[in-house]
């Protein structure tokens, strides 16, 4: 393996997070913390594999080692990975290296192409090991891209000095006041899937399609459930190449998480 193949990947990682999230989050560009600053760890796994760990950290130059380190645990996932593990081996890495959500874990198959480049190498990779990478990178953006949207949904919350229990979707309560409001009834839940499946006609690919379609009878079944935030992981990975399509309906997706 050359000298500097970990760099070479830790930055060939943090350019793939970039063009994710400059294509689909321009918005984020700015604020997504490993694209301004991080560190990064290797490890070497059996099968000719490693795992990269990207840390965020405040600010300065991007520091790490030249030479991956041997992977101490043994309890690991099968090797090769298969497509379908990618969540498996997420939850893995992320859990042995105690990481936070904005730190990424990448598992890429080693190939040296002699070059400085990440990109040389990936044109060594075969086609189901490129497609485990893009899915990878697409599924790392979308775990954060959730956390992000989770954290600002979430409003504080307001003490309560009284609490009044009424029923039905046209209840009011008045308080020494007479009632001139209007009702507008509406289901945010049923809205949004709806819209979502609206949208969807806009994708070509009929393939696509009716991936994202899954994925998003998915996400209404298990709306207000613990299995939602995986569905909805489920939904970004796949709906990522098309996010200029579902981008307006995302915040109140989002909304959806908290």
């Amino acid at each position: 393996m050359r000298d500097d193949f970990t760099a070479d990947w830790a930055f060939g990682i943090k350019g793939a997070i970039e063009n994710i999230v400059r294509n689909n989050f321009p918005q984020d560009l700015r604020s997504w913390p490993l694209l301004q600053a991080f560190n990064f760890e290797a490890y070497s796994l059996p099968n000719n594999y490693m795992a990269v760990i990207l840390k965020d950290k405040l600010s300065g130059i991007p520091a790490g080692p030249g030479v991956a380190t041997e992977f101490q645990y043994s309890d690991h996932p099968t090797l090769p990975p298969k497509l379908e593990e990618i969540e498996l081996w997420q939850f893995y890495l992320r859990n042995k290296f105690s990481l936070n959500p904005e730190d990424a874990c990448v598992l890429i198959p080693v190939h040296d192409s002699g070059k400085n480049s990440a990109p040389e190498d990936y044109k060594l990779f075969s086609a189901e090991e490129k497609m485990f990478w893009d899915h990878q990178i697409k599924f790392v953006v979308s775990s954060y891209k959730a956390h992000l949207q989770t954290t600002m949904s979430t409003k504080p919350e307001q003490p309560v000095n009284i609490t009044y229990n009424v029923t039905g979707s046209n209840s009011r309560v008045n308080i020494n006041s007479s009632d001139s409001s209007t009702n507008t009834v509406t289901s945010e839940k049923v809205n949004i899937f709806t819209q979502l499946r609206d949208a969807l006609n806009q994708v070509g690919d009929e393939e696509q399609r009716q991936t994202i379609s899954t994925k998003i009878d998915d996400m209404e079944s298990s709306h207000g459930t613990s299995g939602f935030l995986s569905d909805y992981q489920g939904f970004m990975v796949s709906a990522a190449n098309h996010m200029t399509v579902f981008a307006p309906l995302l915040p109140a997706l989002a909304g959806l998480l908290a």
